[in-house]
């Protein structure tokens, strides 16, 4: 049984009673709705894998794979994420509602039901989920028009550089016209560093790059990018140290995704202290008595880095919307160095796929603020296995 109106969306029916099947169908189909069957589990998934639907009603009792079951397996489907999955059960218990949303359902609807009611729930998650879908397109649409702006912006600065360079290579200029030249030179190399910068952390936010973790010395990693920041540090007279052990410091992640995680932490750090100042990467075990993220790990389980600065610190507002997208945090860069708000989300999305902790330990107004990474060690300890 089904209708292609498509008018107000499509529906998924997942339920092995006709009857019931017949009266959902039906009250669907005079309100204008699409809908599609399942008589079981399978048969669900290969439908939805076919065709996504823009909600679901999942019938708990199902031969063979439960509604529960069949849930999960829904929201590991690409697409099916975010799709709004209504329960209909004879059961009314808390413990049966509770699993129900803990599985990725969004509501439940109690059998026998009643039409009106089951309608007016259809109609509500449908008008969210409608609400999320223009968000989302809002913003991606945003997004893209950034992106190009960004790209046309780093051809005309780049242009405007290049004029500059010329003008500053002529021997003949008069005082001002040199200085004024080389003003704007220095601004439009800040300018395309900026654009640059912007333009790939936009690439990165918005390209999910499959991770591959596997166990590696971090120890290493660190020093060669204590080494590539060594110059701009000194450039700053600001001192950069690694303190750990001299051993192996195994961790299990990946490793490209973790240098590019402590280079931008090492890189905010330089980039937000005074000249004089002093960062420091601190590699070290938990103790053993440490919980985090609500589970108690045992020290072989977990390695901490931490970066430590002596810039502004956070303020409660930065501690708000400190791993937001585009978020501009209040302390800025003291040499004229290149900010795009992206980083630290980045970092976050890096560190929530790879299973790592991420947070501020510490953070005294003008006395900087350290960054603590939590790593797993162990294989099973890792999201991305």
């Amino acid at each position: 049984m089904r209708f292609s109106d498509h008018r107000e969306g499509t529906i998924l029916i997942v339920d092995d009673e006709p009857h019931n099947v017949q009266v959902v169908g039906t009250m669907l189909a005079a309100f204008g709705y699409d809908f599609m069957v399942a008589n079981d589990g399978e048969q669900a998934l290969k439908r939805v894998r076919a065709r996504l639907p823009d909600l679901v009603l999942l019938d708990v009792r199902l031969p063979n794979l439960d509604g529960f079951d069949v849930c999960r397996e829904f929201r590991e489907i690409e697409g099916m994420e975010e799709i709004p999955i209504i329960f209909l059960s004879a059961k009314d218990d808390k413990n049966s509602i509770v699993k129900a949303l803990e599985v990725g359902g969004v509501d439940y609807v109690t059998k026998p039901f009643n039409k009106a009611e089951l309608l007016a729930r259809v109609r509500t998650h449908m008008e969210l989920k409608a609400v999320r879908d223009e968000r989302t397109e809002l913003l991606q649409n945003t997004e893209r028009f950034l992106e190009v702006m960004a790209h046309d912006l780093k051809n005309w600065v780049g242009s405007a550089r290049f004029s500059a360079q010329l003008l500053a290579g002529m021997n003949d200029l008069p005082e001002k016209a040199s200085r004024a030249t080389k003003t704007i030179e220095e601004a439009t190399e800040h300018s395309l560093a900026f654009i640059q910068d912007f333009l790939s952390n936009a690439r990165e936010a918005h390209t999910e790059v499959a991770l591959k973790p596997q166990s590696f010395d971090l120890r290493p990693v660190i020093q060669e990018l204590i080494g590539q920041y060594e110059g701009l540090a000194r450039k700053k007279r600001i001192s950069l140290d690694l303190k750990a052990e001299d051993r192996e410091q195994e961790v299990y992640s990946d490793r490209s995704a973790t240098r590019r995680i402590l280079e931008n932490l090492v890189s905010n750090a330089i980039k937000f202290s005074d000249e004089g100042a002093s960062v420091v990467v601190t590699v070290e075990e938990e103790p053993a008595e440490e919980e985090h993220s609500g589970a108690s790990r045992s020290p072989e389980e977990l390695l901490v880095v931490r970066v430590s600065d002596e810039g502004p610190g956070f303020s409660e507002d930065d501690l708000a919307n400190l791993f937001q997208p585009y978020k501009r945090l209040s302390a800025r860069p003291t040499g004229g160095e290149v900010s795009t708000g992206l980083g630290l989300s980045i970092v976050k999305q890096l560190c929530d796929r790879l299973d790592i902790d991420i947070g501020v330990e510490s953070n005294e107004p003008e006395k900087g603020a350290t960054m603590v990474l939590r790593f797993p060690t162990k294989r099973n300890q890792s999201r991305e296995e």
